[in-house]
């Protein structure tokens, strides 16, 4: 798999990064593993046989989708309360720890001099907490936000931390839940789009959007089944605004919404039947620019 990063890009960008549930390897479960969720479904005459997302649809009344959606959040949190015990060990953790501190490495060493693009935005379709955690262990700064906290919190988009001691601003993450958190999830499916225009969940899309149509910006995806329309529509806007997609592709099978050109740089496998984790791919291609940087 070659290498589609070289400095310039990395370091003369605003970077920004898309996170679907893929981007945690199988270090959590995916929604086809919340075996109690789905037998709730089926015992109130939901049909699972095309999923949980198609089975949640299926359900009429909303107050049984309300049940599921309780079912779901007390599922969710006992398999979120396991991972603890996997950081260090887990081998997809590790290659998230690798890319995020590599990311942090490139932006501090950029000459840039627009702070601006000290900031790294992470856009999330996930409700964990794992890129929080990540980002604590290694000790860098960053805020989070999600529909449970963006009254509160609105005013940290912007935030980009500054070093007094050597007046010079430092790499600054912002982890922006798209699709909510534990303690306020959008539940998946037909209506995350109808949800996420609500005023707590739009806030932080009209940020994503914002910030994905700034000059130089880049979008690297990792672990998105390209299958949100609510997503994909804020993402070809900004692609109408000159965003450059960098689309890290696990499976063959994997659908990526647009059409492969100068703008949508598709990352692919160098062997489907094999497939590498994406996050380790991708931090594979910032360690060959990190040496190159290093060469010059």
């Amino acid at each position: 798999m070659s290498n589609c990063f070289d400095t310039n890009i990395l370091s003369s960008s605003h970077i920004n990064f898309l996170f679907g549930a893929g981007v945690n390897g199988k270090a959590f479960p995916q929604l086809k593993s919340f075996t109690d969720t789905l037998s709730k479904i089926e015992e109130l005459g939901g049909n699972i046989e095309s999923g949980l997302e198609s089975g949640i649809d299926s359900l009429s009344s909303s107050a049984h989708k309300k049940i599921v959606k309780d079912v779901f959040i007390k599922e969710f949190m006992e398999a979120d309360a396991k991972m603890n015990e996997k950081f260090g060990k887990d081998m997809s953790l590790i290659n998230l720890e690798n890319m995020l501190r590599k990311t942090y490495l490139l932006v501090n060493e950029s000459q840039n001099r627009n702070p601006s693009m000290k900031q790294i935005n992470i856009f999330t379709l996930n409700y964990d907490q794992i890129v929080e955690k990540t980002l604590s262990g290694l000790g860098y700064f960053f805020s989070e936000i999600s529909a449970s906290n963006t009254t509160t919190r609105a005013m940290l988009l912007d935030v980009i931390g500054y070093n007094f001691n050597v007046k010079k601003y430092v790499p600054t993450f912002m982890v922006s839940k798209l699709h909510g958190d534990i303690d306020n999830p959008i539940i998946p499916g037909k209506s995350k789009y109808q949800e996420m225009l609500n005023e707590d969940y739009f806030e932080i899309a009209f940020n994503m959007k914002e910030k994905l149509c700034r000059q130089n910006s880049i979008l690297i995806v990792i672990g998105y089944s390209g299958r949100d329309e609510h997503i994909n529509k804020i993402l070809k806007d900004c692609l109408n605004a000159g965003l450059t997609i960098y689309w890290y592709k696990f499976a063959q099978m994997d659908i990526v919404p647009f059409e492969e050109n100068n703008q949508i740089i598709v990352r692919q496998q160098e062997d489907y039947s094999n497939p590498q984790d994406t996050t380790a791919n991708c931090y594979r291609d910032m360690e060959q620019v990190w040496k190159k940087k290093l060469e010059e």
